[in-house]
């Protein structure tokens, strides 16, 4: 799901780390690879929820946000996302009164932030727009959904990895516009995703970034990991516990209007 893009700070993403490193890796342009990388592919859509996966329109996730300091995690933060597909978003974190609640919400190339502690209601700048449309290009529902199909992606058959001994789990090349690639690691019984992992330049440099997806419920005929784990360079920075998933519920369009003033908030 999209809370990884989210900026405060920014959930949601992914690494080559040295297990990684030991997949074998195949020929991206052997037509066998790249075959069995789409097979594959089809696999994990189809173990998520098929049709059921693919078609959905919006989404509301609750749950609860951790962020981790140096690899130390803070106090949890219940959340609430609202998601209309592709591109609107909206999450509340905190419960209760204004001044506990930090809201973030972006349409498509525009967005605002409210801070509760602050008590600002602010337009997202630039950069932190561009910040949420790079997030949805790392989210792995949109991936999966849209993002291996778009002009200039490639998927191929990356190889496979020693997960524990004796188990080996095969991996997913995945080449995203803008020559990102993610390497999508598959439980070997499931067919379900265990890991992505993906380099990406941001204000420390370049990071080596790692999601771990954990404990997958079906919601609504879709299975979702109901926890989230995000690493940067080997020190967990976040994770994400689901309490549920709705698809297809109604997300009120007001939900993503500015408020004129602070009493207007919602």
């Amino acid at each position: 799901m999209n809370l990884k893009k989210l900026m405060i700070p920014a959930l949601l993403l992914i690494v080559l780390s040295a297990g990684q490193a030991r997949a074998q890796k195949n020929d991206p342009n052997d037509p066998k690879n790249i075959e069995k990388g789409k097979q594959l592919l089809q696999s994990v859509i189809e173990a998520r929820g098929g049709a059921a996966y693919l078609s959905y329109k919006t989404l509301i996730g609750t749950g609860q946000y951790t962020q981790f300091d140096k690899g130390m995690s803070t106090i949890p933060r219940a959340f609430i996302d609202y998601i209309v597909w592709p591109d609107r978003e909206r999450t509340d974190f905190g419960k209760g009164k204004k001044k506990d609640r930090t809201i973030q919400v972006n349409d498509r190339k525009t967005g605002w932030i409210y801070n509760g502690d602050a008590q600002t209601i602010k337009d997202q700048d630039e950069k932190q727009v561009n910040s949420f449309l790079e997030g949805l290009i790392f989210d792995l529902d949109h991936i999966l959904r849209d993002g291996w199909k778009e002009p200039g992606a490639k998927v191929w058959f990356y190889g496979r990895e020693e997960t524990r001994p004796g188990e080996r789990a095969d991996v997913i090349a995945i080449e995203l516009k803008g020559g990102h690639q993610v390497l999508l690691m598959l439980d070997p019984t499931t067919k379900l995703p265990s890991k992505m992992t993906y380099e990406k330049q941001d204000e420390q440099g370049l990071g080596r970034h790692e999601v771990r997806f954990f404990q997958y419920v079906a919601y609504d005929g879709v299975k979702f990991p109901n926890i989230v784990d995000f690493y940067r360079d080997g020190v967990q920075t976040a994770r994400v516990n689901y309490d549920s998933v709705k698809l297809n519920a109604p997300v009120p369009e007001d939900l993503f209007t500015k408020p004129a003033n602070l009493k207007a908030i919602r």
